[in-house]
């Protein structure tokens, strides 16, 4: 069982580099935010830490001494931006099934100031991509990709209820693929949505364009994502006009995403809106779209 990480006053003046002194005389004042324990212990959550962060301006950046697995280097990989290195962190600890880990290195990240869409662009995304249907590339079994994959939602599961959020902006947008292997992908989306106030109809992978549509007609869409890990095939291609057609009836635009989109040549064919190649990009679209 994952459970929410709860910082002490020890650990939050390691992460800022401060005296514990100075953290306890700032929730004295109320200045930050804590849970008091039974005994009148200072604990602090992602978000007391992420809001007074956000309100003065500056990051986490010392290490965490109390934390076993974390890396002595790990301070000197974000300030470089060696994403190669926190992605190889992350995946050694997804493979010894340590979620709980994973989690608490995602809040670290986060604490740092990557944002959820920085998060899934530098690190999630290319340790999801390989992780199925291309084992030969790491030398990774079925089995340790799956564990892998498992792990990582897992862990992702956990950390996003902390993430601060937009106001709910009474719009909802569909995301889903038509290929097998890419749920965590499109769960990325989702999370993007949900972090800008939108409501997110998650659908999954492996999903037919007739049923996409089918959400098209019966649920109040105002934008439709769709995440291809391979190209289309002809067959495939001709059915995305089932997609299209309930999107250009209530005027929804359709948002291509993913390797499968990539070239003009994969997209050829295909009427769409928007071919959106980051998850910054797509959080921009977003932005732009609920105004």
């Amino acid at each position: 069982m994952v459970r929410n990480r709860i910082y002490s006053t020890r650990e939050l003046a390691q992460l800022w580099n401060l005296s514990e002194s100075t953290i306890k005389r700032w929730t004295d004042t109320g200045k930050l935010e804590c849970h008091r324990t039974p005994g009148g212990h200072r604990r602090f959550q992602l978000k007391h830490i992420q809001d007074f962060q956000a309100r003065h301006r500056f990051e986490g950046t010392g290490l965490l001494t109390s934390t076993d697995w974390e890396d002595p280097e790990l301070e000197t990989f974000i300030n470089q931006r060696n994403w190669s290195r926190v992605r190889e962190l992350i995946l050694y600890l997804a493979s010894e099934n340590q979620c709980a880990s994973i989690k608490d290195l995602l809040e670290r990240l986060y604490i740092r100031g990557l944002t959820v869409v920085d998060l899934y662009d530098e690190v999630l995304a290319s340790i999801f991509v390989p992780s199925r249907g291309n084992h030969s590339s790491n030398s990774m079994t079925v089995g340790q990709a799956r564990l892998v994959e498992k792990n990582l939602e897992e862990a992702l599961y956990y950390f996003f209820p902390g993430v601060v959020r937009r106001r709910p902006l009474g719009k909802t947008g569909l995301c889903a693929a038509p290929s097998a292997y890419c749920s965590h992908l499109v769960n990325g989306i989702s999370r993007v949505l949900n972090e800008e106030g939108w409501d997110a109809l998650n659908l999954g992978s492996k999903v037919p364009f007739e049923a996409m549509a089918e959400m098209v007609e019966e649920q109040p869409v105002n934008m439709a994502c769709v995440l291809a890990r391979k190209g289309l095939s002809a067959k495939s291609k001709g059915r995305f006009r089932a997609l299209n057609e309930a999107c250009d009836r209530y005027r929804i635009p359709v948002l291509l995403l993913g390797p499968g989109f990539s070239t003009p040549k994969s997209r050829m064919d295909l009427s769409y809106d928007e071919y959106i190649p980051s998850f910054r990009d797509l959080s921009d679209y977003i932005q732009r779209a609920a105004y």
